[in-house]
């Protein structure tokens, strides 16, 4: 019988999760509760470089939406984007390790 590849890792399922956990920790004390100026919203999106909030109310709604002004904020939307691709292409990577 074929050796399998061992199954993928808790932590691939886990570290998303714990991710999201985190942060959702940090905008809850980080996050300012004073509503943003209008005129630093393009669209629905918020980008004021003079605002050193990485996390401000939503215009709209319930919620926080990300100051794209603060360069934390790209690193955030870089570690989203990570965590979603990292399991998908490590189970890209499984599949194509699988004996035909």
């Amino acid at each position: 019988m074929p050796d399998l590849p061992s199954p993928p890792s808790l932590w691939i399922i886990l570290a998303p999760i714990l991710l999201l956990a985190a942060s959702s920790l940090l905008l809850l004390l980080f996050a300012r509760g004073k509503r943003p100026p209008d005129d630093a919203w393009k669209g629905i999106f918020y980008s004021n470089s003079r605002d050193p909030a990485v996390f401000v109310p939503k215009r709209y709604g319930i919620g926080y939406t990300l100051n794209f002004g603060n360069p934390w904020s790209w690193l955030i939307v870089v570690l989203i984007f990570a965590a979603v691709m990292a399991p998908l292409l490590l189970s890209v990577n499984l599949m194509h390790q699988l004996p035909k």
